[in-house]
């Protein structure tokens, strides 16, 4: 990551290269982000299927 003071100012050219980079950076793929966001869904899942008795339900595997 870039740190820029407040009283810099930047060029037009480097402008355009940091928000190309901007925008590359957001449709990366992130291994670990989709990882957690799996681990997330799975465990809510599991919760869910949580009888209110606080047994699990058995499910047909």
């Amino acid at each position: 990551m870039i740190n820029v003071a407040k009283d810099t100012r930047l060029t037009d050219e480097l402008e355009r290269q940091l928000m190309m980079q901007a925008i590359e950076d957001q449709y990366r793929f992130k291994p670990v982000e989709a990882l957690k966001k799996l681990f997330a869904k799975l465990f809510a899942a599991a919760d869910r299927a949580q009888a209110p008795s606080g047994k699990m339900v058995e499910t047909a595997n």
